[in-house]
């Protein structure tokens, strides 16, 4: 009898340890669906408060006018619009590693017959791609080119209106300080100082900042802190671009729609190349590969590689149809906004002439011992501030000439 339930037992352990990891299984999914939800903690709560007027603290700030005229530095580092250009193509990002691609030079020896030809075809593609970063990179940097140009012109004609005012809150003072009246106004003169000075610092930091863009666009030394001086006069041209024209130059010259157009005419449309393209403009569109070599060779027996083949080209022709759309709309906003700015620019200079002439008729009165000096006066910073409105006008006009030339595709052809 014992060893016959010590047989039993010994049948009976194998049971024992297969069961146990059932039950506690069991158990545990048991447990699981017995959870109650998640309980969300609560919210945090702010504190309470009542409405309170924003004053800021400028304790620790100078308030009072400078003594002299603010001024820039003496030496620059001289930068031209074509100078700019030609180190902002030479500098762009990735555009030479696209160039020299390791798929763009065929192998030494080939074991497919179009290995050549894909390495052609490589080659142009992503020669497109490297002009369309390229001809971006020299937009970004023109556009800064100019925006400096406007800047420091800016500056120039603050700080002549500056030094005008300075002169005239003095001469008001010294008259209050020996007893006459103050016709001069010399609190409002104060406070005409207070905001030249706060535009002034703007444009300084504002110049700054355009220079640390320009230098890591171009390429340049971020060690030397020498200004860049934008060298080219700010010429506005009376041309008027024709939208049509325009629109028709894109489209022959453009690097984005030529790029497209040479994967949609390829004679292997489902290549890898079209299938990266439609990657970059979606994930979702690229058609996935087959997971396996079986799988591959059953898709080539059903003949599914011709029917994904057209379906990428679909895929390419119409993301070349809406490019082109965008590109036709890019093109005729920035012929509109040239024109534009052309206009703006002729209007500016308008009121500059007109002005012109009103403070050589009051400069004759003076000569002749007429008193119009605060007249004069008050003429003269009117006229500053117009030339620096149409310094801005003119810049402007240059910005917008250089994003059609980049909406066009020129910028790296010129």
């Amino acid at each position: 009898m014992p060893k016959v339930t010590v047989k039993r037992r010994l049948v009976g352990m194998p049971m024992i340890r297969f069961g146990l990891p059932l039950m506690l299984g069991f158990v545990a999914g048991c447990h699981t669906l017995s959870l109650a939800p998640a309980v969300k903690p609560a919210p945090a709560q702010l504190p309470v408060t009542v409405r309170s007027r924003a004053e800021p603290d400028v304790s620790a700030v100078t308030v009072d006018p400078a003594a002299s005229s603010p001024s820039r530095p003496a030496r620059y580092r001289r930068l031209t619009a074509a100078e700019c250009r030609v180190l902002a193509i030479k500098n762009a990002p990735l555009a030479d590693e696209l160039n020299t691609h390791p798929d763009n030079t065929p192998p030494a020896h080939s074991l497919g017959k179009k290995r050549p030809e894909l390495a052609h075809e490589s080659r142009l593609v992503r020669g497109y791609a490297a002009d369309d970063i390229r001809n971006r990179a020299a937009g970004e940097a023109l556009e800064l080119f100019y925006k400096l140009a406007a800047a420091e012109g800016s500056f120039d004609h603050a700080a002549s209106a500056h030094a005008i005012l300075s002169k005239q809150r003095e001469s008001a003072e010294k008259a209050v300080a020996v007893g006459a009246e103050d016709r001069a106004g010399v609190e409002k003169l104060r406070r005409q100082l207070l905001e030249l000075e706060s535009q002034l610092a703007k444009l300084e930091a504002g110049i700054a900042a355009l220079n640390a863009g320009l230098a890591g666009r171009l390429g340049l030394d971020p060690a030397d802190q020498t200004p860049l001086w934008p060298a080219d006069p700010l010429r506005v041209s009376g041309e008027v671009p024709d939208a049509e024209q325009a629109v028709a130059c894109a489209f022959k010259y453009r690097p984005d729609l030529n790029l497209l157009r040479m994967l949609v005419t390829d004679e292997d449309p489902g290549g890898e190349l079209a299938k990266e393209v439609l990657r970059s403009v979606n994930p979702l569109l690229s058609v996935a590969d087959a997971g396996s070599p079986l799988a591959a060779f059953v898709a080539i027996l059903k003949k599914e590689p011709k029917a994904a083949e057209a379906k990428v080209q679909r895929q390419l022709q119409g993301v070349l149809a809406a490019r082109e759309r965008q590109a036709d709309a890019e093109v005729r906003a920035a012929v509109a906004m040239v024109r534009g700015d052309l206009a703006a620019v002729a209007a500016k200079a308008a009121e500059v002439r007109n002005l012109s002439k009103k403070i050589a008729e009051l400069e004759n009165r003076e000569m002749a011992g007429q008193p119009v000096l605060a007249e004069l006066t008050i003429a003269r910073l009117d006229l500053l501030k117009l030339r620096g409105e149409l310094v801005q006008a003119a810049a402007d006009w240059h910005i917008s000439d250089v994003k059609l030339r980049q909406a066009l595709g020129l910028l790296i052809r010129e």
